[in-house]
């Protein structure tokens, strides 16, 4: 058993204590819950949460039965959220279900030793460490920025230096910005940036937006999300829309994204597949074949269950193209099967190799294979708020809200009652621009605790 396998060593199903014989067959789903707005409101527990849990759970509720991740747009260190969802659901959850947003930036190795300014929250660890944990070696912090260029930041007066200061000119050139989510100062934060964009790394230089762009890594596009306030709250997808403003009004060009991180991004969704094929992987289970999305905002969480299916299309197309390559490389004639030079074999049987795996960022260490689509499960506890009269209605495809009239507002603040379903309020980033069908879930209800119920029936998969 390799590492990776061991971490999911407390999933296994193989023991005298589990549910098995009441359950004689073995899930061929995994589900990739949202946090906020599902299972919690800040961090006061949505109400059927923890039995939506529970119902994926052995009988003694100390094991998974079925392969759950938790996947968020928050910020921070998953043990941090581990430990809260635990604590506030009474229910375990292991820190290796955790998908925070920032999360697959430890796959973006290229940028792990350059200079990289990192901008974010300070809570649940901090920018700085979680950067670290994610495999960055070489931060800049804003504040560390402020003291190397002590005129930069000027809105707050009593920031200014008490005396004459001088720019510290052995400051490192920075080479890429990390942007973990909204940060606490948006004034500094935005003139940093935009300063250290525009000088090309070197804030103490004149300007010069000439060349290419620096890279710019951005996590968590979410405009509004639901906390413990009725109505939502910003999200780093605000702070964005302020950014991407200034640099073009400044620029007279748009601000290029180098890659965009979590939800909706389909990156977000190949990490969290891989995950739940690990813990599956764990629970020695032979198919898995559906993956559910459970979220309460359909432009990060359905859209990107959608993004996420036209992703696994592609995927399954190039796989097929490549299988008959190879197939009709093995069925050529022996004799030039042998003409050939050994290195074009490696070549061949490398590219074999890599498309076989495709789908692994870890590594080739599961043997669950052959997800066939991502479901999704729109729920009506957070950033979503349609017309529900009965939280036992459930609407499927070919069922309609209450009022027919209206679209179903994607956007937190309802739509005035001339709106009809040709007004739509795009919430989403600015990359990803609303279609109705990339918002549309494939099954809309009340709460998690309806949602996993729903999913149970779909599957058979009941105690």
């Amino acid at each position: 058993m390799n590492s990776m396998q061991q971490k999911f060593a407390t999933f296994d199903m193989n023991n005298n204590n589990s549910k098995q014989d009441m359950c004689p067959k073995k899930p061929k789903f995994g589900i990739m819950f949202d946090i906020d707005g599902v299972l919690l409101r800040g961090k006061t527990p949505i109400p059927g949460a923890a039995e939506a849990l529970k119902a994926l759970m052995n009988k003694e509720e100390t094991e998974y039965e079925v392969p759950a991740v938790f996947c968020t747009n928050g910020f921070g260190l998953r043990e941090v959220k581990a430990a809260t969802l635990s604590d506030k659901l009474g229910v375990k959850v292991n820190p290796d279900q955790i998908v925070m947003s920032q999360t697959p930036l430890e796959m973006f190795h290229e940028f792990h030793d350059k200079w990289c300014l990192v901008s974010g929250p300070e809570h649940d660890g901090g920018s700085k460490r979680v950067a670290e944990s994610l495999g960055f070696t070489k931060i800049i912090t804003i504040e560390d920025l402020r003291e190397a260029y002590p005129y930069l930041d000027w809105v707050d007066r009593t920031r200014w230096p008490n005396q004459q200061v001088e720019d510290d000119d052995s400051f490192p050139t920075i080479e890429a910005i990390v942007m973990l989510g909204e940060p606490i100062r948006w004034e500094t934060n935005l003139q940093l940036i935009i300063d250290v964009l525009v000088t090309q790394g070197k804030p103490n230089q004149p300007p010069c937006i000439e060349g290419p762009q620096l890279p710019v890594l951005a996590v968590n596009m979410d405009l509004q999300w639901m906390a413990k306030a009725n109505i939502p709250r910003f999200g780093h997808g605000a702070f964005l829309v302020c950014l991407e403003n200034l640099y073009k009004k400044i620029c007279g060009r748009d601000l290029e994204y180098t890659a965009l991180i979590g939800k909706p991004s389909e990156i977000t969704y190949e990490y969290s597949q891989k995950l739940i094929e690990e813990i599956a992987t764990g629970l020695n289970m032979p198919e898995l074949d559906t993956v559910y999305a459970i979220g309460d905002n359909p432009l990060t969480d359905i859209y990107g269950a959608n993004m996420f299916n036209l992703f696994l299309d592609k995927k399954r197309r190039e796989i097929e193209k490549k299988k008959r390559e190879f197939e009709l490389i093995n069925a050529s004639p022996k004799v030039g099967r042998r003409s050939r030079s050994t290195s074009d074999a490696k070549v061949e049987q490398t590219n074999h190799n890599s498309t076989d795996s495709h789908f692994s960022l870890h590594g080739d260490i599961t043997n669950v294979r052959g997800i066939k689509r991502c479901t999704s499960v729109l729920v009506c506890t957070g950033v979503y708020k349609p017309e529900l009269g009965d939280p036992n209605q459930t609407i499927g495809e070919d069922e309609v809200f209450q009022n027919s009239e209206l679209e179903p507002s994607i956007s937190p603040v309802a739509p005035p009652p001339t709106k009809r379903k040709d007004s739509v309020i795009d919430h989403g980033h600015r990359d990803l621009p609303y279609t109705e069908e990339m918002t549309r879930a494939d099954h809309t209800v009340f709460d998690v605790k309806r949602a996993i119920g729903k999913i149970l029936e779909l599957e058979n998969w009941k105690y």
